[in-house]
């Protein structure tokens, strides 16, 4: 049970919305509205105090019923608080917003609708109070008023005794299939006699990955023990005390008993662990580090004898490795192959039988299905093999753990689940959603970051953070969870940036498992619709939208809907669901679901901060999107829009617009409302003047999108792309020529690094004219004559270079010494006049990827890329066969040239 952490953050959220309701909702005069601010505040400090007790009550409710059930209690009262604010604010805005005749009358008299919303409102609040009133009592009633008290042991002692198992005994071998290369990586850095300063050396990873039996073995090996005077294993945990720690290193290095240690003041047990360690080579252990202060509260007692002194860290976190010694080794450990998780597997699953024997063959299929459900975690092998080491060895058995796998590592608190949650557990309040809500994403999918950012924040997640935009907040919080090894990278960009992310499907069990008890979210798939949908407040439709639909089991509450599943038809007569049953919606995202026309009543949606309709088909918006004032993202790509709608820029909260090349036309406001606007892509050239009379104010603009022809707007557009000093991202893309004075102004604007260029030019700008932070640079139909890369090699931050159809139309290229230094990423496609391509030798010294499509006059590979040694990946797509023949493995006449690249791939 990991809910008190949600019920926590929960409380969190609703406390800062019950401030904003006091700031905006109520500051009038009259006296009902003084009755409101009364009541609103009343709740507001009951819930505050409220909290404080949550913080106490973490450690109890693991083991008591009645602490689990309170905290239930209290989350289920912050929702309702939360319900009863967005409802409020609903009412409040629909009676204002009536049109037709009727609704001027009602407009006439909206002070006397808002005295009965108000009113409401006071009856509801009143009835809340009286259940934070119960709850609080509660905790007499039912012996759990001392919630707190002593600070008590965070980790069972169980689970406590087993991590502390002593590393002097060996390491049992069933543990470190795998480890081989890795126990000779860091022995060999324990030992390099090149290093005399004293480093710290870190193993990092997931929980279940082997860290702990890793660093045993090491610690443990003879070449180790010889090597230095002291070899101390110290266990540190999220429960860490400085002087229990102090006291365990004494212990072993002083050789003193726990009373003498006891009685000695920390300064002299310090000076005493100087004094000795600094005669001597040591080895220190510290075995699950949580914090970056047990570094700083200990460091004073290793001292620095230039001796070759070693201190070995074991943790899930990165940042605490980096802090203790950024010079030093960092040793990430990574999941097992499927041939190594099956050699676990069999060696735990059959510990007493020879190896000649093991596995039947009929077993042998249901074992696999077994190990593949442990995604490569060593630890969850080695639970389930222990597993079935005891039971019989037969296919009906064996089918029976296959059937409830999962169950069993969520269930069996001794083992699996228990230690992973330690990572979950300390997440500061601000992660923890934002790590649950990677149970919304279907099983072992590619998470685009982008998208997952633009949820997180509609969802509330992410808070401002000094002059920080969200969006960067967004992407430190993504980047704690990777170095927290509760992430896994996917992919990366060329900059470095996470592209594509993904979570370890016991993970995402263990978020799952947290955010159904929290009532976080639901999953609608082919197998159920769980009754539970009646309470959740996110669902995630993995099926279809007919089937959670028709399954009734839907809550008024509901806050987020997000579709992940096949591509339907959404019929008309579904079309009102969610304005009729989900009115308080922050997030609405269909992408893929056929919807030509949404109903009018979506503008009723007032709540709703994300509206994801790309791949709708939607034809036209049949409400006033300005009705929609709180929505932060909307992406209307891949649907039937042609126009964007003019109301978009009475819109004050809008970041980010994803458009199918939509125009701007009408008549556009002289002082625009949404200066938050960071995206805006793509738009059409087409309609009126916007380009040079309104496109200079959208100054916050950071990625742009501009599609059409040019040249009748090249003056506007060169005026306004001045002013735009936060653009970061820009694309155009035309059939009309790129005039030269528009590509000087291209070229050098300071804030440019990522720039898509499509029409004709007459040649590039001369190196000084380039700013030099462009990193990122696509240029298609360019016709360039002169040979490009003389310039583009010099330019000192380019990572990736898009050379595109006919971007250049001559015969030869050459990359010269020394030319792209940082260049990481290369494609050349569709030159059609390309023939000879020359690389000098000591050019492209980071390039990884190359690909080339298309150039099918070029006639074979540069001499110079056998000497790229950094080159990982070559991609060939429809070149010639005479080419192809060429680097032919083994017999190929250029094979030389590319047998260092790991990754060669062909396609027609």
């Amino acid at each position: 049970m990991l809910h008190i952490h949600m019920a926590d953050a929960v409380v969190s959220a609703v406390i800062e919305k019950l401030a904003d309701l006091l700031i905006e909702e109520v500051a009038s005069l009259s006296s009902l509205q003084y009755d409101v601010q009364d009541q609103v505040e009343s709740v507001q400090r009951e819930l505050t105090r409220i909290q404080c007790f949550l913080k106490d009550a973490d450690v109890k409710q693991k083991t008591d019923e009645r602490v689990r059930n309170w905290v239930r209690d209290i989350r289920d009262v912050a929702y309702d608080v939360e319900d009863v604010i967005d409802t409020y604010i609903l009412s409040l805005t629909s009676q204002r917003t009536q049109s037709g005749f009727m609704g001027c009358l009602r407009r006439y008299a909206y002070c006397f609708s808002d005295l009965k919303v108000r009113k409401e409102l006071v009856k509801n609040i009143k009835k809340i109070r009286c259940k934070i009133s119960e709850i609080s009592e509660s905790r007499i009633t039912y012996g759990i008023e001392n919630v707190g008290g002593d600070r008590p042991v965070y980790v069972c002692e169980k689970l406590r005794e087993r991590r502390r198992s002593s590393p002097s005994i060996s390491t049992d071998d069933h543990d470190v299939i795998g480890l081989d290369r890795d126990i000779n990586m860091l022995v060999g850095q324990l030992l390099d006699q090149t290093t005399l300063r004293r480093s710290v050396i870190s193993i990092v990873g997931m929980g279940g990955l082997g860290k702990t039996t890793l660093a045993k073995k090491v610690f443990n090996s003879s070449d180790v023990k010889r090597h230095f005077d002291f070899c101390v294993w110290v266990y540190v945990s999220q429960d860490y005390r400085a002087r229990e720690l102090l006291n365990e290193v004494g212990k072993r290095v002083l050789r003193m008993d726990k009373s003498t240690l006891a009685a000695m003041n920390r300064d002299d047990l310090e000076e005493k662990l100087l004094r000795v360690l600094s005669r001597n080579k040591y080895l220190i252990v510290l075995d699950d580090i949580w914090e970056i202060e047990v570094w700083d509260d200990l460091k004073a007692i290793f001292p620095d004898a230039m001796n070759g002194s070693r201190v070995l860290f074991t943790t899930r976190i990165k940042d605490v490795a980096m802090h203790a010694d950024p010079k030093s080794y960092l040793h990430e450990l990574h999941f097992l192959t499927h041939a190594e998780s099956w050699e676990l597997f069999v060696k735990k699953a059959f510990p007493m039988e020879d190896e000649s024997l093991v596995c039947p063959l009929e077993l042998k299929r249901i074992g696999e299905q077994i190990v593949s459900k442990c995604g490569g975690l060593p630890l969850a092998i080695v639970v389930l093999g222990g597993l079935l080491s005891r039971k019989e060895k037969n296919s009906i058995v064996w089918s029976r753990v296959l059937q409830s796998v999962s169950w069993q590592l969520a269930h069996d608190p001794k083992q699996l689940l228990e230690i992973l949650a330690l990572s979950y557990n300390d997440l500061p309040y601000y992660l923890k959603p934002c790590f649950l809500y990677f149970g919304l994403f279907p099983e072992d999918s590619e998470v685009p970051v982008k998208k997952l950012i633009l949820l997180w924040l509609a969802e509330g997640f992410v808070q401002q953070r000094g002059e920080e935009s969200l969006e960067d907040v967004a992407e430190d919080f993504l980047e704690e969870l990777v170095d927290r090894s509760m992430i896994q990278v996917s992919e990366k960009r060329y900059d470095g940036k996470i592209r594509s992310c993904r979570i370890h499907d016991l993970l995402r069990d263990l978020a799952l498992s947290e955010a159904k008890e929290c009532r976080f979210l639901e999953i609608v798939d082919e197998a159920y619709v769980c009754n539970s949908m009646t309470k959740a407040r996110r669902i995630s439709v993995q099926s279809s939208l007919d089937q959670y639909m028709l399954s009734k089991h839907f809550s008024p509450q509901l806050r987020s809907v997000v579709q992940f599943g096949r591509f339907e038809y959404l019929r008309r007569e579904r079309q009102t669901f969610f304005t009729e049953y989900h009115k308080l919606l922050r997030v609405l995202d269909l992408e893929g679901v056929i919807i030509p026309i949404l109903p009018n009543a979506t503008g009723n949606l007032i709540h709703l901060r994300h509206l994801g309709l790309r791949g709708t088909g939607l034809q036209r918006f049949s409400f006033s999107i300005n009705n929609l004032h709180n929505l932060q993202t909307l992406d209307i790509r891949s649907t039937k829009i042609s126009r964007l709608p003019k109301d978009i820029w009475k819109m004050k909260n809008i970041r980010h617009l994803y458009l199918q090349k939509a125009a701007i036309t009408g008549h556009l406001p002289v002082h625009i409302s949404p200066m938050n606007l960071k995206t805006l892509s793509t738009v059409s050239l087409y309609g009126n003047n916007w380009v040079s009379n309104f496109l200079g104010k959208l100054t916050n603009l950071r990625k742009l999108g501009i599609q059409g022809y040019f040249v009748s707007q090249a003056d506007g557009l060169c005026s306004s792309l001045v002013k735009l000093s936060s653009l970061e991202n820009l694309k155009l893309s035309g059939n009309d020529p790129i005039l030269e004075p528009t590509v000087k102004v291209l070229f050098c604007h300071p804030n440019i690094c990522k720039l898509y260029l499509s029409g004709a030019m007459n040649k590039l700008p001369e190196l000084q004219e380039i700013q030099p932070n462009l990193t990122k640079l696509s240029l298609k139909t360019s016709q360039l004559v002169q040979d490009p890369f003389a310039t583009l090699e010099r330019l000192p931050d380019l990572k990736m270079l898009r050379l595109l159809s006919n971007s250049f139309c001559g015969r030869e290229m050459v990359c010269s010494t020394g030319g792209f230094l940082k260049l990481q990423f290369l494609e050349i496609c569709e030159l059609d006049t390309l023939e000879e391509w020359r690389v000098e030798i000591g050019a492209f010294p980071s390039l990884r990827r190359l690909l080339i499509r298309g150039c099918e006059r070029l006639k074979m590979l540069p001499e110079g890329l056998q000497y790229v040694a950094s080159l990982k990946e070559l991609v060939l797509e429809g070149m010639s066969d005479e080419f192809e023949a060429r680097i032919q493995q083994e017999t190929g006449e250029d094979w030389y040239k590319v047998n260092h690249i790991p990754s060669i791939i062909i396609r027609m």
